[in-house]
């Protein structure tokens, strides 16, 4: 299970403060399970959202989030609602939220949680790593595209000097993270976003507690 915590208000506000019209996509996985992105915690931001005067065009709790079959059925059937959106908030881990970003490219998808931790899966038969947990999610700076999985070299502030007709100098079969990331911003007219100086990573956000008492575990609420 990935752990997650909400994000506060005043910071999933400032990121749609271009966007009037969302669309809420919960996870009925992980942010299910640990109460940070289930039915009632999306009923619960879409009421605060709307208390600030966005309009929430519909929401849906997929059964999980990053798994792209999954995405796909939900915005079709959820195809109105979604059309009517300018915006995706995703109350998920990183990984739902990179899905969601990479099965829709009409609209941006901003994280509702941090990630924080992973609390053991089992395997599955084929996987691409989506998010390190970080506990300090930057997707909606981005473009739905973390550098810190994407990049071989996490690097947080524009392509190294190594990439070569857009692809990554580490590995040349992989379109460079930072070129991928600036494609996406310039087309949601985010270009300020790209030139933005990301400070270095807060290490000590990456939790390893070894044993959580869940019923002991403090949330942060929104």
């Amino acid at each position: 299970m990935i752990i997650t915590e909400q994000k506060t208000v005043e910071e999933i506000s400032k990121a749609l403060e271009k966007h009037s019209k969302v669309f809420i996509f919960g996870c009925g996985s992980c942010a299910t399970a640990w109460h940070t992105g289930g039915e009632p915690e999306v009923k619960e931001m879409a009421a605060k959202l709307m208390e600030l005067g966005k309009t929430i065009t519909g929401w849906t709790v997929s059964e999980e989030c990053c798994d792209e079959r999954k995405i796909k059925r939900e915005i079709r059937g959820h195809k109105g609602a979604i059309e009517e959106a300018d915006a995706f908030l995703v109350m998920s881990c990183g990984a739902g939220v990179r899905t969601i970003a990479l099965v829709d490219e009409e609209r941006p998808a901003y994280p509702a949680l941090n990630s924080l931790y992973l609390a053991r899966l089992e395997r599955l038969t084929k996987s691409e790593e989506g998010c390190v947990l970080c506990g300090d999610c930057i997707l909606d700076k981005t473009g739905g595209i973390c550098p810190m999985t994407t990049c071989p070299k996490e690097l947080l502030n524009g392509p190294c000097g190594g990439y070569k007709d857009g692809m990554c100098e580490v590995d040349p079969e992989r379109p460079c993270a930072w070129i991928l990331i600036y494609e996406r911003l310039k087309k949601f007219n985010q270009m300020e976003k790209y030139e933005a100086i990301q400070e270095p990573k807060d290490q000590s956000r990456r939790k390893h507690p070894r044993h959580v008492d869940k019923g002991a575990a403090e949330k942060v609420a929104v």
